[in-house]
């Protein structure tokens, strides 16, 4: 297996933070969301791939939960080298007539167009840089003049790290700046 073919088996699969929640509750105070990422390779659903692509298309469905709050955010990303060889993750928009609830891994008559996907306009790629068996990635992506997104993700030992935060006018809108500790589940 190549560095790609890796670390695609590194961040695929079902990972939720239940262990993390369990420590909160058990020291008293619930810091992080309830979460869960499910992330599967979709080439497989894209038709018009050329012959030669040299690439992973990712779903990342996101479900987070606190309370009685709910949100899915499902993600389609890129997953490639670079001329160092290292790991890129490029955001694109998920396409307009495929709904939030029908964008699943599971969905088996999800298909898109190769020829229609769009990189996203707001995200700045990631670099993942890989040292002693950890991939560690950071990105920050201004979204308006006023809005700021920070990603920040290490991945480690089957599990995920990731602290994802909205500014805007430098104040924290959203997110953690302490990373939500997703552990795989399953493959």
């Amino acid at each position: 297996m190549n560095k790609l073919e890796i670390f695609i088996n590194d961040l695929c699969g079902v990972f939720d933070n239940e262990n993390q929640i369990n420590q909160e509750l058990e020291s008293g105070k619930q810091v992080h969301p309830k979460a869960k990422h499910i992330n599967g390779i979709c080439n497989n659903k894209i038709n018009n791939l050329p012959d030669d692509f040299d690439g992973y298309f990712v779903i990342e469905e996101s479900y987070y939960e606190q309370g009685k709050f709910k949100n899915v955010l499902p993600h389609l990303f890129l997953f490639t080298l670079n001329e160092d060889d290292d790991v890129v993750l490029t955001s694109y928009d998920i396409p307009e007539n495929i709904s939030k609830a029908d964008f699943r891994n599971d969905n088996e008559d999800l298909v898109m167009d190769y020829k229609e996907l769009k990189v996203s306009s707001k995200f700045t790629p990631m670099i993942y840089k890989y040292k002693d068996g950890v991939y560690e990635g950071s990105s920050v992506s201004n979204f308006s003049a006023e809005t700021e997104f920070t990603l920040n993700e290490r991945i480690e030992n089957g599990k995920m790290y990731v602290s994802e935060v909205f500014r805007k006018n430098g104040k924290i809108t959203f997110g953690f700046v302490d990373p939500i500790i997703y552990e795989k589940k399953s493959i």
